[in-house]
């Protein structure tokens, strides 16, 4: 697919988003879509779903709300990107996976559909720390629907087994029933992504409620890992909170040395993150990391599931004292 035409949807789907994350905190933060700061008019349809430049209130009070042609104009890059390294660099491509339909008209749309609804959630996070059941649930249901209808939008089956000895008989072991049960593996794995997702995300909110005295992680995204697990099934689930404290180590510091803000919420880190493994997916799976090796054994992925666990801990107990830091202090 041309990718001008991608990033023309994805810039379309941007603006979207603006204003229904402005429609979804109603009586919240909504950044300024819905009604004027002075006044207190309802803001029209046209300016809050379409219009890209501030307007003007009919009380003479000039908008100043620029987000929504940031939101634009993030979205449209990243669709095109997305687009560009899943079908002409093959970023997703692994050895297992060998999908009927190609991949312009199955998991291109498939992924770009959680693309945008991360976005979404991204945008009523920053504005008033809220991650909607709407977008959740609606997106949930997508995930599972889809994975089960179509029964080949995985990025890496339930269940592979790369063990040496195995491999140098007979290649990958793959278990029979998914071969003949394509749809009840889409059900399958996209099931197994957002039980891991849910539950490893609610474990960490419950080990920082106990080590801070309130959760440093909100029930929103919990829902929201249940949300990309229905998307990309368990193994990926388990890489995107692998690197979520690295992303956040790292947009945490840049936002508190550039705005000298202390507090970002937790679910722009997840999407991130999200969005980084399903783009570097076949260099993390086989080409580089050979995650799949870790993936066939079971004491391994334990290893990995507490490594990750205690590292997102650590990370949420660090940005509590980082955020106690005055901000000019960590300008000099």
């Amino acid at each position: 697919m041309n990718l001008i035409a991608l990033a023309i949807i994805g810039g379309i789907l941007g603006r979207l988003a603006a204003g229904w994350a402005a429609v979804l905190l109603w009586d919240m933060n909504s950044g300024g879509l819905l009604e004027c700061s002075a006044c207190h008019a309802k803001v029209s349809r046209f300016q809050r779903w379409v219009r890209l430049r501030p307007y003007r209130c009919k009380c003479g009070k000039a908008s100043t709300i620029f987000w929504p042609l940031g939101s634009t104009f993030a979205l449209a890059p990243t669709f095109a990107l997305f687009g560009w390294l899943l079908l002409d660099v093959n970023c997703q491509a692994v050895h297992e996976v060998r999908p009927d339909s190609p991949l312009w008209a199955s998991r291109l749309p498939f992924h770009l559909t959680l693309i945008f609804l991360l976005w979404v959630a991204t945008l009523t996070d920053l504005l008033d720390y809220v991650v909607p059941d709407e977008v959740v649930y609606v997106g949930i249901f997508i995930g599972v629907v889809s994975a089960f209808a179509t029964g080949e939008l995985q990025m890496i089956h339930i269940w592979v087994n790369w063990d040496e000895a195995l491999v140098t008989t007979s290649g990958p072991y793959l278990p029979d029933w998914m071969k003949n049960h394509q749809h009840l593996h889409g059900l399958a794995w996209s099931l197994a992504g957002l039980a891991c997702g849910a539950s490893l995300t609610w474990l960490v909110r419950t080990l920082s409620h106990w080590l801070l005295g309130q959760p440093a992680l909100g029930f929103g995204d919990v829902t929201l890992m249940a949300l990309i697990g229905s998307f990309i099934g368990w193994q990926p689930t388990l890489c995107v909170l692998a690197i979520a404290p690295l992303v956040g180590v790292v947009i945490g510091i840049t936002v508190r040395l550039t705005t000298g803000r202390s507090f970002i919420a937790y679910g722009p880190y997840l999407a991130a993150s999200a969005l980084i493994v399903i783009c570097s997916w076949r260099w993390l799976w086989a080409d580089y990391w050979m995650l799949r090796d870790i993936f066939s054994h079971w004491p391994t992925i334990v290893g990995m599931i507490v490594g990750s666990l205690a590292a997102l801990t650590i990370m949420l107990l660090g940005l509590q004292v980082f955020r106690r830091l005055p901000a000019d202090r960590m300008r000099k």
